[in-house]
């Protein structure tokens, strides 16, 4: 069965609805050449696969590789143009998601579907709330809840507000809605992509409890480690096509990147190009305070570095970058670019002065899903294109163009939504947007959350490329291996301030986190990171 993973609590969850009769030592979810094409693109391709009950089963794959259309097709919110479904080794249809549901399959997506205007006890039975003569009996809901916390032993308050509640807390109620309505099969897709590394480890505890109860956890997701650690079988896709299925234990990360990518490429980091000795620093911030901070911030950033920002979520390294890009309006302390002394007072100060950001969360703050490749990649800079208030469109469609095209967007359709682009090609468009204006400063808070380790890659070497034209590049990431490789210096966030800086090898794992909790330097010897 699974693997026992160190640090799990003690939540339960109610066991799997009795199985049918004769379905003893079956498979609980059977796929069998599921086909689905959108246009001339064929999304999934002769795709096969069987999900245990009490099992986690991992599916990885590149961005664009098929795995959210999978899901989407077990979950009912699609249909298959061809092959099977089969649930206890009955053959079905899903035309709806309701039809899915009653079947026992539901899925858990990485965009949330609470409804957050209404409090915990309303999501978790929605749809199913206890009513007489169309009346919802609150009463009965109460109990109804009360009853499910018992089995499950979450602790939730059902009164409180969904939308007050933390990311973690939101997914903890998606499950209950799940569990609550007989799920046997919960797809997750991404379900740690937006989470801190405590609150990845009380879901990770929660994955365990589903397995343990006989649920089959269908499990998505971009980090290789978190896929093997939690899996006891893993599939992957490549291309909308069944590349192989093996159990966890025989499977690697090396094993997986080539079925992937389809073996050769170097999923590595690239080697960082020297900071020039005579680099002269681009970015200088003097004593930079946001409203309430007692002390600031001292930053020198120079030509073709990398500087990375570390540290625990609430440490302060996506409000520094926005007050580096102006988005803060109550900032203090002094900052020059190459030299020239400038005011940040809004955004548009920050990018007239040669300062960028790659925001966080490209949904919410950095691109218009709803609208095209093109006109995402040139919005911020329309004034560019235009004359006598009228926009040039020729100029601006081939800027956009090229600027696409050098970061690989495929496929690059101007017109085309960006909405349906794989996540690794929206943070593409992302990046296209960011840089059609070459700023002297980058700052990029996590330019690789959520996307595939093709993706990464190719987001790395663009980096690469800039840092080695001169660029001066802020790299903000929660991952320690992404910021310790990418960066020529780490510096080590906390409440706000920089607490610790270090240079090349000094950045060692142990060192950098002992800095982010405020613990001792650790005296052992120094882990090489290249």
């Amino acid at each position: 069965m699974g693997r026992v993973i160190d640090g799990l609590g003690q939540d339960r969850v109610p066991a799997v609805p009795a199985r049918g009769a004769g379905d003893e030592g079956g498979p609980i979810l059977e796929l069998e050449g599921i086909v689905k094409t959108f246009g001339r693109h064929r999304a999934l391709d002769d795709v096969s696969l069987s999900v245990s009950a009490g099992a986690v089963h991992g599916l990885v794959g590149e961005n664009g590789a098929g795995k959210s259309t999978l899901g989407k097709i077990l979950s009912g919110v699609i249909r298959p143009d061809a092959g099977s479904i089969r649930v206890w080794g009955t053959k079905v249809t899903f035309p709806t998601p309701a039809a899915a549901l009653a079947a026992g399959i539901t899925i858990m997506q990485q965009e949330l579907s609470l409804a957050l205007d209404l409090s915990v006890r309303e999501n978790v039975l929605l749809g199913q709330q206890p009513a007489r003569f169309g009346i919802v009996s609150r009463r009965a809901l109460h109990r109804e809840f009360d009853a499910l916390i018992d089995r499950t032993g979450f602790a939730r308050d059902g009164g409180a507000g969904a939308g007050a509640l933390p990311l973690a807390k939101q997914q903890e109620v998606e499950l209950l809605r799940a569990l609550a309505r007989g799920a046997r099969v919960i797809v997750m897709d991404e379900p740690t992509s937006s989470l801190s590394a405590q609150d990845a480890q009380k879901l990770y505890s929660i994955v365990q409890s589903l397995r343990e109860a006989g649920i089959a956890v269908i499990y998505v997701s971009h980090f290789l480690e978190e896929v093997l650690m939690l899996s006891d079988t893993v599939t992957i896709m490549r291309n909308g096509r069944h590349v192989r299925t093996m159990p966890a234990q025989e499977a690697t990360i090396e094993t997986l990147v080539a079925g992937m990518l389809g073996g050769g490429t170097d999923a590595s980091f690239p080697t960082r190009p020297a900071v020039p000795v005579d680099a002269k620093p681009v970015l200088e911030v003097r004593d930079l305070r946001r409203r309430g901070q007692a002390q600031g911030v001292d930053l020198t950033v120079r030509a073709g570095e990398v500087v990375g920002l570390f540290g625990l979520v609430g440490s302060g390294r996506s409000e520094l970058a926005h007050a580096l890009f102006g988005a803060d309006g109550h900032v203090t302390g002094d900052v020059a670019v190459d030299g020239r002394s400038v005011r940040l007072t809004t955004p548009a100060a920050a990018l007239d002065a040669g300062i960028a950001l790659l925001p966080e969360s490209r949904k919410d703050q950095g691109l218009f899903v709803g609208l095209s490749q093109g006109a995402n990649a040139t919005m911020t800079y329309l004034d560019d294109f235009s004359a006598l208030g009228c926009v040039r469109g020729e100029a601006e469609r081939g800027a956009a163009r090229e600027e696409l095209g050098a970061m690989g967007v495929n496929p690059l359709d101007l017109k085309g939504a960006v909405g349906v682009l794989s996540g690794g090609n929206q943070q593409k468009v992302l990046f296209a947007k960011t840089l059609l204006r070459r700023p002297r400063v980058l700052i990029l808070d996590e330019p690789t959350r959520g996307v595939d380790i093709g993706a990464r890659r190719a987001i790395y070497d663009v980096v690469a490329r800039l840092v080695a034209s001169g660029m001066a590049v802020i790299l903000i990431s929660s991952e320690y291996e992404e910021v310790a490789n990418m960066s020529h210096r780490l510096c080590v966030m906390r409440d706000g301030l920089i607490a610790a800086s270090f240079e090349g090898e000094e950045a060692t794992h142990d060192a950098v986190l002992a800095a982010a909790f405020g613990l001792p330097a650790p005296s052992a010897a120094p882990e090489g990171v290249r």
